[in-house]
Parts: structure tokens; sequence; C-alpha cells
């Protein structure tokens, strides 16, 4: 057979009825970094920004599957309730919404912090207030502490608040903070801890009152000699210590 005519043009062939041209879905995303979404790895950002590469990113991306594992993995408390919502709103707005809930949740605390401090200080009632506050917050977990709280546009203040809540409250092992804050850009920032702690009696005389104050940085504070650091901003103001507050290592920070 000889060649076809220049400019002839082949017929494609159609696919037998019940096929699509196609591949599965299944199939697109299998070892794509969307087939990875919820790991530690790849995060929403991830998948949208891939979802604007082309056509065929951008309804992988947008694929059910793709936003339940998102949500599975950010909030599986809240999955059991997701998933019978889901079949009227569907995964991805479901994790937008929760999104924008957790947003405006965690911003009352970040601004009830601001409001609270003094010449950039923060007395440990309020310290303390902060992280009571953000165990109130339904579902909230250690990706929502990454999101909101490591965020280079907060203070040390802030982030400290979030890598006490992960580790006292969410039980978020140190090292995994300490992955976070490096990988957030935070880790090195550093916090000074006051105590003022009440003279002693001795013999019928009040001994003067002991001033103390502790400089560490965040990444510091995962490891065993930010242990003792961490326990200590845990009790507060209480027994001999009078008074306990928290400010910036460096005010340029």
């Amino acid at each position: 057979m000889g060649r076809p005519p220049r400019g002839h043009r082949r017929r494609r062939r159609l696919p037998p009825p019940g096929r699509s041209l196609s591949p599965p879905l299944s199939e697109v995303l299998k070892g794509s970094p969307v087939d990875s979404a919820g790991s530690n790895r790849v995060q929403e950002a991830d998948v949208c920004a891939l979802g604007g590469c082309s056509r065929s990113w951008r309804t992988a991306c947008d694929a059910d599957c793709v936003w339940e594992r998102l949500f599975r993995c950010r909030w599986p408390a809240a999955a059991a309730e997701a998933a019978v919502a889901s079949r009227v709103q569907g995964w991805k707005a479901l994790y937008m919404n929760q999104h924008r809930r957790m947003a405006v949740a965690i911003s009352n605390v970040v601004e009830f912090v601001g409001s609270s401090l003094n010449n950039g200080s923060l007395e440990s009632e309020y310290y303390l207030k902060a992280i009571a506050d953000l165990a109130l917050i339904a579902d909230i977990g250690f990706l929502d502490v990454q999101f909101f709280l490591f965020s280079r546009n907060h203070s040390a203040i802030i982030n400290l608040i979030g890598l006490h809540y992960s580790i006292s409250s969410l039980h978020v092992p140190p090292t995994e903070v300490s992955k976070a804050l490096q990988a957030c850009q935070v880790a090195g920032r550093k916090v000074c801890v006051n105590l003022l702690k009440l003279g002693r009696w001795f013999y019928g005389f009040r001994l003067r009152d002991e001033h103390e104050s502790r400089k560490i940085s965040l990444n510091e504070l995962t490891m065993s000699e930010g242990a003792e650091v961490l326990a200590i901003l845990n009790r507060g103001a209480v027994h001999e210590v009078f008074r306990l507050r928290v400010s910036l290592a460096d005010m340029d920070k």
C-alpha cells in the first residue's frame, strides 16, 4: 500500500461503545504528586498549583477522591460527619469551608494575643488562655497549627504558642514539631522567658526577690533542654513564681 496523499487526515478510530478515549482517573493519578495528596509532602497548595498546569491536570486535581484524602488526613475526627455531607457538597467544597472555619477561629486567638501584649511581653495568664482557647476549637490538628501559627508573618510568641500546643495538647512528637518549624523557616527564632520569684523567708527575714531570664530558640524547645522551659510555662505563675511572662529575644524578629 502506498502512503496516503499529502494533506490527507487519518480518521481517528473510535473506541468500542462504553469505553472512553481518556485513561481512567485512577491511572492518571497513579504515581503522580496528586497520588500522595494528604501526606506531609503534598498538600492542597501543591494540588491547586498542579491543577493550573493544564486542563487534564485541572480535572484530575478537582477529583473528589483527591480532596477526600486531603480532608481525612487533616481532620480525621471530622471525616465521618463530612462523608455524609459530601454527597451534596463534594469533598473540595467541604475542605475549603473547613479551612476557612479554622482560619477564622485561629485568627481570633492570634488577635487576642496581640491585644494582650504589653510592650512586646505576654503575661503567663494570657499565654495559657491562648493555648486553652486553641483546645476549644473543634477538630483542630497539627496541619492547622503549621498553616496558621508557624507562619513567618506572625511573631515568635505566636509560633511558640503553636509549638507548645502541638506538644502538650496534640501530643505531636517533638521531632515532628522541629521538622515543621524548620520547614516553615521559624526554627531559629528566639523567645525570652522571664520569671520573678518571691524572696524566701530566712530566720524571720525576707530575702530579696529573684529575677530569672532564659533566652531559647524555638527549635531548642523541642529538645530535652527545652522540656523544662515548657514545663515552667505550663505551670504559669504559681507557688514561688510571682510573675511569668514571655517576650521576644530579638525585637527585630
